[in-house]
């Protein structure tokens, strides 16, 4: 997800990723279905609904009110949200934004989505339609709050649309406050561990993973969904290597439609397809970088001083190479998979960071990092999958990054003390990067994982970007 990209805060139907830093992909052409799911959400008229709001927005848009389908909440299982619009005059160029939060705004959770299944944006919204707005979200297993408010609105760009009615002085809609039963004994997985090879030579960047260290360096495992931790059904997986002069990731991504359109630094790549890479070089929770890499070798790449306070302006020695199975771009046939090779200097792990580290690291330093890979299929939702899941939606959770160990040619490392545990990811405030995450299902993480980059991941992506 990335500058400032919210994943997709919760289990939707993803159309989320990731909140300040999340931006939403509009597919090109609906399909005969979607066209019959959007009749079927037009309603004539006003509904009952079990919490009725009547918030005006700027006498745009009526947010008439939400169900529920369930009296108390579960942290760690899904439940549904149904929001009703009732619309007044045309909103083109505004999103709707869903965040979760606990009291005091404990908990923060972004569940951005786009409407009806992603296929109808409020900026297509016509005068005179009360549109119904079905999604599914899920708590993190680990929330700790009795109770948590649902609040929504219209964000575009930095603004929020003003409101007159229950609200949280932030133009955020008081929509519900719902119970939430203790939570599951089941706890968040761990986050990972990963060890970083020595190559015995520069790695030559050709997107392709033949060099001796990439046999020898530890696969990270396949990525899992970023909410749930739960296994996904398209295969993605890192590698990582150094050397005296670099840091070099090697991403393998199982993909049968492989595009993106972007062309020039620093797009908004998290809102297509892409592998993201967020180092924490000196493990503080506080500054860190966020670099990505799209299918056609398009790099973007940023530093943030503090959580989502992306800075898009620094710019990054990293190199980057891809090799598609296939053919990139052409979305009518059937590809295998792309491979990605990224090398980032000693000097650019820590940004424009202050901090005193040895570089090259000796074996056994560890360093927090996560990585993510975004993908949108052809006329689906746009899904994420992470290395070490933040269980949010939000690419950047410090606290969620996995630990990279520095090994010697041989991959062993003496061992290190871990880093100090990094600062509570503190809450966002706006909508940011939304990532339709696949557990999400479809409703913009990532983060990034959110309009200048607000995302609720990065520490700051995506979606304006995260």
């Amino acid at each position: 997800m990335t500058g400032s990209r919210s994943l997709w805060a919760v289990s939707l139907p993803l159309s989320l990723l990731l909140s300040w830093g999340c931006v939403e992909q509009e597919p090109d052409r609906p399909t005969e279905e979607d066209k019959r799911n959007i009749r079927q959400n037009i309603l004539k008229k006003v509904p009952q609904m079990k919490f009725k709001v009547n918030a005006d927005l700027e006498g745009k848009v009526t947010y008439l009110g939400l169900d529920v389908d369930r009296d108390k909440i579960q942290p760690g299982q899904q439940f549904t949200l149904t929001h009703y619009w009732q619309v007044h005059k045309r909103v083109e160029g505004w999103r709707i934004f869903v965040h979760l939060n606990g009291p005091e705004k404990r908990g923060f959770i972004n569940a951005d989505h786009k409407p009806i299944g992603g296929r109808y944006p409020a900026t297509k919204w016509q005068p005179g339609e009360i549109i119904r707005d079905e999604h599914k979200v899920t708590l993190p297993s680990d929330y700790k709050e009795s109770t948590v408010m649902v609040m929504t609105g219209l964000w575009k760009g930095k603004l929020r649309m003003k409101i007159k009615g229950p609200q949280d002085k932030e133009n955020r809609i008081l929509a519900a406050t719902l119970p939430v039963s203790g939570a599951p004994t089941k706890p968040p997985p761990k986050p990972r561990r990963l060890t970083a090879v020595k190559s015995a030579k520069p790695i030559k960047l050709d997107g392709v993973l033949d060099e001796p260290v990439w046999a020898k360096a530890p696969s990270s495992g396949e990525f899992v969904n970023t909410q749930n931790g739960g296994k996904l059904d398209w295969k993605t997986e890192v590698k990582v290597a150094w050397d005296a002069k670099q840091l070099y990731f090697g991403f393998t991504c199982q993909d049968d439609d492989v595009w993106s359109d972007f062309k020039k630094r620093d797009e908004k790549l998290w809102t297509q397809e892409a592998v993201e890479i967020f180092i924490d070089a000196d493990g503080d929770g506080k500054d860190y970088v966020e670099l990505q890499v799209s299918p056609n070798g398009v790099i973007f790449d940023s530093y943030l001083p503090e959580y989502r306070k992306n800075q898009n302006d620094w710019n990054s020695k990293m190199k980057a190479a891809v090799k598609v199975d296939g053919t990139a771009n052409k979305r009518g046939d059937k590809d295998k998979s792309w491979t990605v090779e990224v090398a980032v200097p000693w000097a650019d792990v820590k940004g424009r960071g202050k901090a005193e580290l040895k570089l090259p690291p000796e074996p056994g330093t560890v360093f927090k990092v996560n990585f993510f890979r975004m993908d949108l299929p052809k006329e689906k939702p746009q899904r994420a999958g992470a290395w070490s899941p933040p269980m949010v939606g939000d690419f950047h959770k410090l606290d969620r990054f996995g630990e990279l160990v520095f090994g010697d040619e041989e991959g062993k490392a003496p061992t290190a003390a871990a880093p100090a545990p990094p600062a509570k990811t503190p809450s966002a405030v706006h909508p940011g990067k939304v990532v339709r995450l696949e557990g999400m299902q479809r409703r913009n993480l990532r983060t990034r994982m959110v309009p200048a980059k607000l995302h609720m991941l990065r520490a700051k992506r995506p979606p304006t970007k995260k």
